[in-house]
């Protein structure tokens, strides 16, 4: 579908006469991340870990070099942020038993804590320049790769192994 999606991105703005060509080889950036997503194999902290792993190469390519690579390194970030969202909520509200309605109710609310993020980046860029500022990110995604795996070690602590739980249902 991420494919079929960037096709009629192309397709629309060709018809309408926008040079697209820079945007081609994107297409390899989509495909990285549906081999990711396979890859996974549909277990939440495998995926987690694994698009915070590609965020980081993509955040520290995109710092170390320069023009249209630096572009499509710092453009993936966000289709790998895209998948994440789902797998951060699953693996934070596991395990909560009576207390899932207020964990995802505080999950849920926590999310304008990502409003903070930009405005770091931001004044970051002010002081050492935008393309250094993404360091930030670099962060911020290796923090969710180290929280993919750590999450997964305290479930099985408490008798849950989410990625199996996941697989026999069906899902």
């Amino acid at each position: 579908m991420p494919l079929v999606a960037f096709g009629v991105i192309i397709g629309v703005n060709t018809v309408a006469q926008y040079d697209m060509k820079p945007l081609y080889y994107y297409v390899l950036c989509v495909v990285i991340q549906i081999i990711a997503f396979y890859f996974s194999k549909n277990k939440p902290a495998r995926t987690l870990m694994l698009f915070g792993v590609l965020g980081v190469a993509a955040m520290l390519i995109g710092t170390q070099t320069t023009g249209t690579v630096a572009v499509y390194a710092f453009l993936s970030g966000g289709l790998f942020c895209s998948i994440m969202w789902p797998s951060i909520f699953a693996l934070s509200i596991a395990g909560l038993g009576k207390y899932t309605t207020e964990g995802s109710a505080f999950l849920i609310m926590m999310i304008l804590g990502g409003g903070i993020i930009p405005p770091i980046q931001g004044k970051l860029a002010d002081v050492i320049g935008i393309h250094q500022s993404y360091w930030v990110p670099v962060i911020c995604f290796a923090y969710l790769a180290f929280f993919a795996i750590a999450v997964k070690g305290i479930l099985k602590k408490q008798g849950i192994d989410y990625d199996a739980t996941v697989e026999s249902s069906g899902h």
